[in-house]
């Protein structure tokens, strides 16, 4: 076994663009259960958007993309359903798709309390077969940024192939005027327990920043089992950017806003809410 020293000298050094996680992190059942605690928090919007802005959300998509009730909807990484709800409420047959078979339980459990019917799958979407045909396809809070090139690609074509002609595809992702992470900064703390681990355990943070307007959050876990490093990476894109992708990959770029409430893009806008039309 490598020394310690040596261990987390990898560990807290500065990887390769879109290295993975050590372990899982969307399923593992522990974290799950937080990120789904964080989801259900009305009070903070760390994990989904508070209850107004996920109605306001809802209201300026269906109107915006011209839903209607009976019109098909895919939402990709559902979670909990929060979204998926709001949309089946309004009259829309709804497909979720999430990799947390937790939040997916949750899911499933508020529609049927509320007698909505909703199709939900466990399963990473930028590997499972859609399904469709869909009227639209949905990205919703930021999830874009986090795919490196293959999966991204993969996603999109699959996207594609799920929409009817004229279906759209929306989704949003953070833009080159961003706040960015800190480079190589690092931050240690000892906790008895947290978001990452149920007992105790010694968390160090870093942060680093590459070419290509991609940042990354690095979560390094020193625990009774060893060394475990969870990677958040986050990838920017200008407009012209992902007008470039989305074109390559068969989608026509027709609309935009700063957010999927609708407020209006401007120049220095920190996020993009992007629509795309499958021709």
């Amino acid at each position: 076994m490598a020394p310690i020293a040596e261990v987390l000298a990898r560990a807290l050094g500065r990887p390769e663009p879109f290295a993975p996680h050590d372990a899982p992190f969307w399923d593992d059942p522990y974290i799950g259960s937080q990120m789904l605690a964080a989801h259900l928090d009305p009070s903070t919007d760390a994990a989904s958007r508070r209850p107004g802005a996920i109605r306001a959300t809802v209201d300026h998509l269906v109107e915006a993309l011209g839903l209607a009730p009976g019109s098909h909807l895919l939402d990709l990484g559902c979670g909990p359903g929060l979204y998926a709800m709001e949309f089946a409420r309004r009259g829309l047959r709804v497909t979720g798709i999430d990799l947390s078979a937790g939040s997916v339980a949750h899911a499933r459990q508020l529609a049927e309390a509320d007698g909505v019917d909703i199709e939900y799958r466990v399963a990473d979407y930028t590997q499972a077969e859609l399904g469709g045909p869909y009227d639209a396809a949905v990205m919703i809070y930021l999830d874009f940024g986090v795919l490196a090139d293959d999966p991204r690609d993969r996603l999109l074509a699959a996207v594609r192939a799920s929409l009817r002609p004229g279906g759209i595809f929306a989704f949003d992702v953070k833009t080159p005027a961003r706040a960015r992470v800190s480079d190589g900064h690092i931050e240690v703390s000892r906790r008895d327990a947290g978001f990452w681990r149920p007992g105790p355990h010694l968390l160090i943070q870093t942060s680093y920043r590459y070419d290509g307007d991609l940042d990354l959050d690095q979560h390094v876990i020193v625990d009774g089992d060893g060394i475990t490093t969870y990677r958040v990476w986050d990838r920017a894109y200008s407009l012209t950017a992902l007008r470039r992708l989305l074109v390559r990959n068969g989608l026509h770029p027709f609309a935009r806003w700063e957010d999927f409430t609708g407020t209006e893009w401007r120049r220095r806008s920190p996020t993009v809410a992007a629509t795309a039309r499958r021709r």
